[in-house]
């Protein structure tokens, strides 16, 4: 980050978060735990479930390995990850490799939907059944230095989990530069960033727990350093002391160099589940067509703390998507919010299936637009009962403990799991579900 002065100013709108406070809305705070007793926000026909004290999963939910480095290489060929069978453990590699151009500054990128153009197209070559770190020199960070993914192939699987990591968001001076910035990680993420994330370890990643449906999936880790959801196209030179800060809200640009040779890595992939938490699953809703444009398949929807819902007091995001430059589906004409974006998608694949996760009183979601942890069960529970003609969307809710982000909280492993079970086998009995908290 570094400050110019202005020739220029470029004015990029109010604050995010859809508020019109600060933004914070990826999981900047972490689980901390109340007695309040609030009613779930499940739709109809929901069942609920009382959990017991000490019903600690934290041995499933524990780290999925040991980090360590070792090599990997990049091949032009359409050959897939290089994956032979055997365990490894979760070890991360790391792999430097060229990728596409980021665009010209100040201008935005191409329209939703898996642009794979003027990129490197060559798939990843990297050890099976441990994640490899992969350098895309084209990317960029909100700071404008270049960041990259990681991936964890597993030698015959047709089945790929992407997931899009969390982390704040911001879209000005102050909430992205100020001494108490709303995103993470804007200054740049690497192999050493990615080596500390301890979201690598979440249940739906891990392969060593039994109970995770995706413990046989190839994966992908998506990392956050944008600030902008996974969803901003521009690079904006945010006012700053008299000066401007050029910033990338780049979110959606990266993940179109991503796409470019994920798609070629992964070439029999025949169904995609799209994870994010907080900012990631914000992320999921904006970047679900585009993901199912560039593979070609299903591509189903597991969001984790982030509704797309409207900020207290207003009926749109259109701030946000205005600030970031966000550009929604093709054909979803006036799409200014993420339930508009979220409706569009539902119609445009109705087979596709969303799964959403929350606790009632989300102490980071609720604050970021506008109501409080108390104000906020009416809110989900809204939000839920508007999914109850859908048969292949619904919520999981979390009642009687403030938090933030489900996958967080490892003693509710054996309560949620099973609820994504019945979502990836498509069970017919897959419906809302509420759980008490002990």
């Amino acid at each position: 980050m570094h400050l110019r002065l202005a020739s220029a100013v470029v004015a990029v709108g109010a604050l995010v978060a859809c508020s019109g406070s600060s933004t914070g809305a990826a999981g900047t705070s972490s689980s901390s735990s109340t007695s309040s007793s609030s009613s779930s926000g499940s739709g109809s026909s929901a069942s609920t479930t009382t959990g017991s004290s000490g019903s600690s999963a934290g041995a499933s939910g524990a780290s999925s390995g040991s980090t360590g480095v070792s090599s990997a290489s990049t091949t032009s060929s359409g050959s897939s990850t290089g994956a032979s069978s055997g365990s490894a453990s979760a070890s991360t590699s790391s792999s430097s490799s060229s990728s596409g151009s980021s665009g010209a500054s100040g201008t935005t990128g191409a329209p939703d939907g898996g642009n794979l153009d003027g990129g490197d197209t060559s798939p990843i070559t990297a050890a099976p059944d441990q994640w490899t770190w992969v350098d895309f020199p084209s990317s960029r960070c909100a700071s404008g230095t270049p960041t990259g993914l990681a991936v964890n192939p597993h030698a015959g699987s047709t089945d790929l989990i992407i997931y899009m990591e969390g982390g704040g968001a911001c879209s000005n001076a102050t909430t992205c530069w100020g001494t108490s910035p709303k995103a993470r990680n804007l200054a740049g993420y690497d192999a050493t960033t990615f080596a500390s994330a301890q979201q690598v370890n979440y249940a739906l990643l891990n392969r060593t727990l039994a109970s995770n449906p995706f413990a046989a999936a190839n994966m992908v880790y998506v990392p956050y350093c944008t600030g902008d959801m996974h969803a901003g196209t521009i690079e904006s030179d945010l006012p700053a002391d008299g000066g401007v800060i050029p910033t990338y809200f780049w979110g959606a640009n990266d993940l179109d160099l991503f796409l470019a040779r994920v798609v070629p890595t992964f070439p029999g992939t025949t169904h995609v589940w799209l994870y994010g938490t907080s900012a990631g699953g914000y992320g999921t809703i904006l970047n679900f067509d585009r993901v199912a444009r560039a593979f070609g398949v299903r591509v189903d929807i597991i969001d984790d703390s982030g509704p797309p819902i409207p900020p207290n007091g207003g009926s749109n995001n259109a701030n946000t998507f205005s600030t970031w430059v966000v550009i929604p589906p093709a054909g979803c004409v006036g799409c200014d919010s993420f339930r508009a974006v979220f409706d569009f998608d539902r119609q445009s694949q109705p087979a596709s299936q969303y799964a959403f996760l929350s606790f009632a009183e989300d102490s980071v979601i609720s604050v970021d637009f506008g109501y409080t942890p108390a104000t906020f069960p009416p809110v989900l529970d809204s939000f839920s009962t508007s999914l109850a003609g859908d048969p292949n969307a619904a919520t999981y809710i979390v009642t009687n403990k403030q938090s933030h982000v489900v996958e967080s909280d490892p003693t509710l492993i054996p309560d949620f799991m099973p609820w994504i079970q019945q979502m990836v086998a498509n069970d017919g009995g897959w419906s809302d579900q509420t759980f008490v908290h002990p």
